[in-house]
């Protein structure tokens, strides 16, 4: 076989092997995705009956669901720098996670108290989360004091709990809608630069069923476009193509 071959046989080889293989997908952390986007990034974390991702839109960060394995399944820095934690239901397997990013955000050196919205119920929930944290919240203060300080480490709680259909999270470009059920479990509507991402938990459909506009959806059940879990990133406003 002529060298030529044989060299162009090699680059091909080394290109595939770098490349990762046909349709693989680059791991995009939300340091990558610039202020002007609008993504909604994985979570390692996620499954069908307990999903979660990550919004990144606007320069917010935005968890959506909260199911146990989160502090190994994302980086210190990224639960540090979230804006907001959204929650699909308080049923254990949506609840799990909730004080993992409480107190791995707050000792990562999260500023300032982190806020919470879900369906009713929540702010007991958070009521109690902080209560049962006081005692570990003071050692760790006097042992190590994170960046944010004592108060940091509290979890806060979002507007619209017991509303049906209400805004929970408005920066004035990103705006988050929850959409709760009767069962206790809520879905939400994101919205930026004129996209909308539609994030309906199993075992609800209102979130989709009341949604008047294209939208990608993430749900369950053969009719879905998207299921649950989300695997790969979703770019919906990347770059130039944002709105006014």
């Amino acid at each position: 076989m002529p060298r030529a071959s044989v060299f162009a046989i090699l680059v091909s080889i080394f290109l595939a092997a770098c490349s990762g293989g046909q349709g693989a997908s680059r791991q995009v952390s939300p340091d990558d995705v610039r202020s002007a986007d609008f993504a909604l990034l994985p979570c390692a974390a996620s499954s069908e009956d307990a999903p979660c991702l990550l919004v990144v839109a606007g320069g917010k960060r935005v968890l959506f669901g909260t199911p146990s394995g989160l502090r190994k399944a994302m980086p210190e820095g990224t639960l540090a720098s979230l804006d907001a934690v959204l929650l699909f239901s308080l049923q254990g397997p949506d609840l799990e996670g909730l004080d993992e990013v409480r107190n791995a955000g707050w000792t990562a050196g999260r500023e300032g108290p982190l806020a919470v919205g879900g369906p009713s119920g929540t702010r007991e929930v958070i009521a109690a989360l902080n209560k049962a944290y006081e005692l570990s919240d003071a050692q760790i203060f006097v042992e190590t004091s994170p960046k944010g300080g004592f108060g940091a480490a509290l979890l806060g709680v979002l507007p619209g709990e017991g509303d049906a259909k209400t805004d929970v999270f408005n920066t004035g470009d990103l705006v988050v809608t929850k959409i709760e059920a009767s069962d206790g479990r809520a879905g939400y509507w994101v919205d930026y630069g004129g996209e909308r991402a539609v994030l309906q938990p199993c075992g609800m459909t209102l979130a989709v069923k009341f949604n008047e506009l294209d939208a990608f959806t993430l749900a369950c059940g053969e009719e879905a476009p998207n299921a649950w879990p989300l695997q790969d990133v979703q770019y919906l406003v990347q770059g130039a193509s944002a709105a006014p």
